[in-house]
C-alpha cells in the first residue's frame, strides 16, 4: 500500500472482507462471482501450484518469501502446503491480522511462518536465498512510482537464490477504466468478517495522469446494530503497467521472463485478459 495511506484507512480495516480466502469463496456463490470480477478467484491455488512445481524440481520444500503479505491470505496456504514462508509487510495493522490468523492454525503450520515488518523498497533481510518470491494482489501497481517499482523488483532479486523464481500478478490496463469516474460505483455488499455487519463499498477512480498514476478513492458504509450507518473513507494510488513495460523492467532488474499468462489458470495473455500473471527467473549474475 502507498506510504501516505494511514492505518485507519478503510483499505486496511476492510482488507479481510474485501479479499476473501478460498474457503470463504467456496462456501458462498455470491463471493465466487465477486472474486472473479476482482481477479482473485484462483490466485491462491496458482501460487501454491508454483511452489509444488518448484518442490518437485528441487526435490525439497522451496524457501518462500512474500512481499506485502497482508493478513496471510497467500502465505498461510503456502505454509499449510508444507512450505517455509517469510511474510513481509510495512503495516502493523496487517501483520496483527496475520498473527491473529496464525493463532487458529495448526502448530506445525504456524511454525513454518515468520513475519517481518518493513518497507520492501529498502528491505535487506539476512534470508537472501529464497527459491520463490511472491508479489500478489497487484502489489507492483500499488507502488505508484516508476523508479520505486523498479527498485522493488531489484529488492526481490536480491532476496532470491541465483536461479530463484519471482511470481507476481497485476491488472491488465487494457481493460481498466483509465478515465475518471463521474459518480461513485457500488463495488459490492458483503459481511464484515470482524463485526458480522453488512457493508457496501463505493468506489471512484481519477484520471490517469502524466506519471501514469491513478487515484482510487471512495468509502465503506457499514450498517451497525440498531440501523446506524458508519462511513469509513479510503484512498490510494496505483500505477498501471503495460505488458512490455513490465517485461522490460523485469529484464532491467535481472530477471528472465518464463511466462506471462492472462489469468491464474494458465490462459494465454490477450488484450481482453483481466490479469497479467507473470513468472520470471533470476538470471545468474543478474544485478
Amino acid at each position: 500500500m502507498n506510504p501516505h495511506v494511514p492505518e485507519s484507512d478503510g483499505s486496511y480495516l476492510y482488507y479481510d472482507s474485501d479479499y476473501p480466502w478460498p474457503e470463504d469463496i467456496a462456501a458462498d456463490p455470491a463471493l465466487q462471482a465477486s472474486a472473479a470480477r476482482q481477479g482473485i478467484l484462483h490466485d491462491v491455488s496458482h501460487y501454491v501450484g508454483l511452489a509444488l512445481e518448484l518442490a518437485e524440481m528441487l526435490d525439497r520444500a522451496p524457501r518462500i518469501m512474500e512481499f506485502a503479505c497482508g493478513t496471510g491470505r497467500l502465505s498461510i496456504p503456502l505454509a499449510r502446503a508444507g512450505f517455509p514462508v517469510i511474510g513481509v509487510d510495512a503495516s502493523p495493522t496487517m501483520l496483527a491480522g496475520f498473527e491473529r490468523r496464525l493463532t487458529v492454525e495448526r502448530a506445525e503450520v504456524a511454525g513454518r511462518v515468520a513475519t517481518h515488518q518493513g518497507d520492501v523498497l529498502d528491505l535487506d533481510l539476512a534470508e537472501k536465498d529464497n527459491d520463490l518470491l511472491v508479489m500478489g494482489f497487484n502489489l507492483l501497481m500499488l507502488i505508484a512510482d516508476f523508479d520505486s517499482q523498479l527498485a522493488v523488483l531489484e529488492r526481490a532479486r536480491d532476496h532470491l537464490a541465483p536461479d530463484g523464481v519471482l511470481a507476481l500478478d497485476v491488472m491488465n490496463p487494457l481493460v481498466m477504466p483509465l478515465a475518471a469516474t463521474q459518480v461513485p460505483e457500488t463495488a459490492y455488499t458483503r459481511t464484515n468478517r470482524r463485526t458480522g455487519n453488512l457493508y457496501t463499498k463505493f468506489a471512484m477512480v481519477g484520471m490517469l495522469d502524466d506519471r501514469q498514476v491513478q487515484r482510487n478513492h471512495g468509502w465503506y458504509d457499514e450498517v451497525m446494530p440498531g440501523g446506524a450507518v458508519r462511513r469509513t473513507h479510503y484512498h490510494f494510488d496505483w500505477r498501471p503497467l503495460f505488458r512490455y513495460e513490465l517485461e522490460l523492467m523485469l529484464r532491467l532488474a535481472g530477471f528472465g521472463i518464463v511466462r506471462v499468462d492472462g489469468d491464474f489458470q494458465g490462459s494465454p495473455f490477450e488484450a481482453g485478459s483481466t490479469k497479467m500473471v507473470v513468472v520470471a527467473r533470476r538470471v545468474p549474475g543478474g544485478g
